[in-house]
């Protein structure tokens, strides 16, 4: 499949945003010299068995990009053939990315890769929501290999590995549970509360365990670690956004 591209520079007087097509459908909701916000739609029917989305971010230097998906992702029967979703993202020198994902459900039969790489340079932030659901409601689940890497120059800030079939759950991973929930920082330390995890370097992941997506607690941690991290580029968040075309420059 195409791969779908976000990527944004600061300019004069409105940000540069290129958008292209793929799997996914990117459109452009509003933005002003150093900020844009981003729509993330499918473009099509996914994910079907053998599909291979792959989504590229590039975050440029001074910028603050937010994305928000607009549907969440529903993983089909696989038939035998498994589907992959590759998430690449570059955030810049001083750059911070927003990105509030939708549950991405792993549905009886299907069998998929998920993969999110993150390349943070010097002084750059993130906040990422991500939702893994086995199952729609009633059902199991199927098979889900998920992979979170995030790194900067002296190395990496976080490495994780999660396995789950809803036919065969592991001890001490998800027990009974269907939904995980996560709210991950990096580059910047938030408020956290008893049960998040801190990283070692700046950051921290809050998680929620539960049968339903509505049960989680997480809302309100990404708005206010939401809110730390636009504290850090408020230069640029102050500004009132201009409207612009959908899919324009």
């Amino acid at each position: 499949m195409i791969p779908t591209r976000i990527a944004v520079i600061q300019g004069d007087p409105r940000a540069r945003v290129d958008l292209a097509v793929g799997a996914l459908a990117p459109r452009l909701i509003s933005r002003d010299a150093a900020r844009a916000h981003i729509a993330l739609a499918a473009a099509g029917m996914i994910l079907l068995g053998g599909d291979d989305v792959h989504v590229d971010v590039s975050v440029g230097a001074g910028c603050l990009l937010e994305i928000e998906d607009v549907g969440g992702t529903i993983a089909y029967r696989a038939d035998g053939r498994r589907s992959s979703w590759t998430m690449e993202v570059h955030v810049a020198e001083g750059a911070t990315l927003l990105w509030r994902g939708l549950p991405f459900v792993a549905t009886d039969g299907a069998d998929v890769e998920r993969r999110t790489t993150l390349h943070l340079a010097t002084g750059a932030t993130a906040v990422i929501r991500e939702t893994l659901v086995l199952g729609r409601h009633g059902e199991s689940g199927g098979r889900l290999a998920s992979s979170f890497v995030a790194g900067d120059a002296d190395g990496p800030l976080l490495v994780e590995q999660l396995d789950l079939d809803g036919l065969a759950p592991e001890p001490g991973v998800l027990g009974a549970h269907r939904v995980l929930d996560s709210v991950i920082a990096l580059g910047f330390e938030p408020e956290t509360t008893r049960g998040d995890l801190v990283l070692e370097h700046s950051g921290a992941i809050a998680r929620h365990l539960g049968a339903e997506t509505h049960t989680s607690r997480l809302d309100r941690v990404w708005d206010e670690w939401v809110k730390r991290a636009r504290q850090r580029t408020a230069s640029h968040v102050d500004k009132p956004a201009n409207e612009a075309a959908v899919g324009g420059n």
